[in-house]
């Protein structure tokens, strides 16, 4: 196999999949996915978009290494992190089933692996479950509710379209902001420290309350 062929650029749908050589060292891996970069950075320039590494299995370290690349390169702006191994992480409607509109987003949920980062931003219209966690400076927007297992920390919008009885969970809610619909709270910070169980967000009488699961 060509060396340009280590590593590949694949625009989709769902955004941009980077196919990587897994027969090769990381380092070798690494050199070459910078200068594909280099050479491609025109072609990124203000593009706001997912990205999916595809083809090999990386360490969150090198993975991160990968993502420096691409920021220090590129005016890249990454929404959030696909999952690669698993491309379609979306609940459909089953073929004759129709639903009315405003029962759409219960209905369709999306399933993303792995954290979202800071500067990174999750936007579904349906349902959204995280499996790992949302740091400061991530954000999940979903129409329907948001579910995290891990921890939440960044911003939750669940509802963003308005819709008031979705809701937001949690295994440890500490977040910046959390925003159901049209309505803000934030966490006082006497409500950000020490072990608290898995808590779940939800809209009654105008205002956002938080309750444990247990």
């Amino acid at each position: 196999m060509k060396q340009e062929n280590f590593v590949m650029f694949k625009g989709t749908k769902d955004g941009i999949n980077i196919l990587l050589q897994q027969d090769i060292s990381f380092s070798e891996l690494k050199e070459l996915f910078e200068k594909k970069v280099i050479e491609s950075a025109k072609f990124f320039e203000g593009v706001k978009t997912s990205i999916a590494f595809q083809g090999r299995t990386l360490s969150q370290e090198e993975e991160t290494a990968l993502l420096d690349i691409i920021t220090e390169h590129t005016t890249m702006n990454i929404t959030f992190i696909r999952d690669g191994k698993k491309e379609d992480t979306t609940q459909t409607i089953p073929e004759g089933v129709t639903l009315p509109d405003d029962m759409q987003q219960y209905y369709i949920t999306k399933y993303h692996k792995g954290s979202i980062r800071s500067g990174q931003c999750l936007t579904f219209d349906g349902s959204v479950v995280v499996i790992g966690d949302v740091n400061p400076g991530g954000e999940v927007k979903a129409s329907g509710n948001i579910i995290i297992l891990g921890q939440l920390k960044g911003i939750a919008h669940a509802g963003c379209n308005g819709m008031t009885d979705a809701f937001v969970s949690a295994l440890y809610m500490i977040p910046v902001q959390l925003r159901i619909a049209d309505i803000i709270t934030r966490f006082p910070e006497e409500n950000k420290k020490g072990p608290k169980p898995p808590e779940f967000a939800y809209i009654e009488e105008g205002q956002i309350y938080v309750m444990p699961l247990a």
